[in-house]
């Protein structure tokens, strides 16, 4: 407290000798990236008109902001104040006489030191700060989407930056702004506690904000105006930046307008469809695509873009059976879906500038043919082949039998001569009453058969003993 006083009163009787007290703090490094669990070290150089104003006699005070609270102290006596647990002995208080310095070291450093540190001495005289980046492993990246985005004057623009290998909330980002023809330029710098400073040439217009689901800055510009036009970077830790968003805003009569093709299309289940979106005033080659789907009795919702970059993105749900591309002759997006299903059946709709719709196009998935009409096909098949079979086996054999019959009748007999020859002998069998003798073993019955035409005046063949054909009967 004495400390305190002292520098006041010494501050006071100088003004009032009129000497010149030009004083300033003076801070290094500007901004520094440490790895965890490192060491760094801030200091404070006081340079003075004055050469008796020097840092052995005066306390110096830490802060985070300007106008936070101080968060550490060291009185010129030694004695070392800290505002609560977090700076703890890890934070270590010295001076150097010898380069008027105040030191501040921090060892063993953690993610949450990552900050902003402001010395400050008698209350009005601060230094510009110290921006201490604690990473992890990696380094992070900034990824800023899209790359190019244009909007009708009047209408709102959306900007975003995910950050790789850090977390959003703990982190402080800052934008800046590169107009055509001119240097880059601060524009807003929005900290871990949600407070916004922004410059004269970034009015309420531009807000920032946060998404921590997906650890992305977001800037938002609310009736866009032709002067906005330029490229936007977010940075952080003072000299990572993103790879920039250029945001053009354009006359509402050169909207570009978005002919889709066709209106209506009607595939069977498994094959391939393509829709086409035609632009006009405006080119393909630098505008990013947006697809979207409406399925019967659901809302709009989006399924993939096509960034001028190549990169795609996808909604979950949308695999590899959809494909886009850019006919560039034809100044037009195509929209292509593979192995299409039932599930497909929906309007599909292209837009770009994040309002611009084409008309949309009618996709009608119809059902395959079942497979029971294809198993009635088949056993159509089968069974024509085998009655085809059958009757071909039976043409066959009525052909031998009828090649056995030809074979069987006598050279120049008649189909009713040989009906006439089987009824005589079977006539004679019948009129022979005489019961055969029983026969003893070994003996034999002859039988003389002669075979005659009826009505025939040629000589009739005798078949005698020698020529006749015997067969032996066993008698049981």
């Amino acid at each position: 407290m004495f400390g305190w006083t002292f520098s006041t009163l010494t501050l006071i009787l100088c003004i009032v000798g009129g000497q010149d007290t030009r004083t300033v703090l003076i801070q290094s490094p500007e901004a520094v990236t440490v790895p965890e669990g490192g060491t760094v070290t801030f200091r404070c150089d006081l340079r003075s008109s004055n050469v008796d104003y020097t840092v052995d006699k005066y306390t110096v005070h830490w802060h985070h902001s300007r106008h936070g609270p101080i968060i550490l102290s060291h009185y010129n006596d030694g004695g070392v104040y800290r505002s609560d647990r977090r700076y703890s002995e890890r934070f270590q208080l010295s001076r150097n006489v010898s380069s008027n310095s105040f030191i501040l070291t921090i060892r063993e450093l953690q993610l949450r030191d990552t900050n902003t540190y402001i010395c400050e001495i008698w209350g009005t005289v601060f230094g510009k700060g110290t921006r201490l980046n604690v990473t992890s492993a990696n380094v992070p990246v900034l990824l800023q989407s899209p790359s190019l985005e244009r909007v009708t004057e009047g209408h709102t623009a959306r900007l975003q930056c995910t950050m790789k290998n850090a977390v959003v909330t703990h982190t402080d980002v800052h934008w800046y702004w590169e107009q055509p023809g001119k240097t880059m330029q601060w524009g807003l710098t929005h900290d871990t506690r949600n407070i916004t400073r922004r410059s004269t040439g970034f009015p309420e217009r531009f807000q920032s904000s946060r998404d921590s689901s997906n650890e992305t800055f977001i800037l938002t510009i609310t009736n866009a105006q032709p002067n906005d036009t330029g490229v936007f970077y977010c940075k952080v830790w003072g000299d990572i930046s993103g790879n920039g968003s250029q945001l053009t805003v354009t006359d509402p009569l050169a909207d570009p307008v978005l002919i889709q093709d066709p209106v209506v299309s009607k595939v069977p289940e498994g094959d391939t469809v393509e829709f086409h979106c035609a632009m006009h005033n405006a080119s393909v080659i630098d505008t990013d695509v947006h697809w979207h789907y409406q399925r019967p009795g659901s809302n709009r919702g989006w399924m993939i873009s096509h960034f001028v970059n190549g990169t795609l993105t996808k909604a979950q749900g949308f695999h590899d059976r959809v494909q886009l591309s850019r006919n560039v002759s034809r100044n037009s997006y195509i929209l292509s879906l593979v192995n299409v299903t039932l599930n497909d059946t929906a309007v599909y709709s292209c837009s770009v500038w994040g309002y611009i719709y084409g008309a949309g196009s009618q996709l009608n998935v119809t059902e395959q043919p079942g497979n029971w009409l294809l198993m009635i096909i088949i056993g159509a098949t089968l069974a024509f082949v085998l009655l085809l079979c059958i009757f071909l086996i039976v043409l066959l054999y009525m052909k031998k039998w009828a090649c056995f019959q030809s074979l069987s009748k006598p050279e120049g007999t008649s189909e009713e001569e040989l009906n006439t020859v089987y009824a005589t002998v079977s006539e004679k069998v019948q009129k022979n009453e005489q019961a055969p003798t029983p026969l003893e073993e070994g003996e034999l019955y002859y039988a003389d058969i002669q075979f005659f035409r009826k009505k025939t005046t040629g000589q009739v063949m005798v078949m005698t003993e020698e020529s006749t054909e015997y067969a032996t009967i066993k008698y049981a």
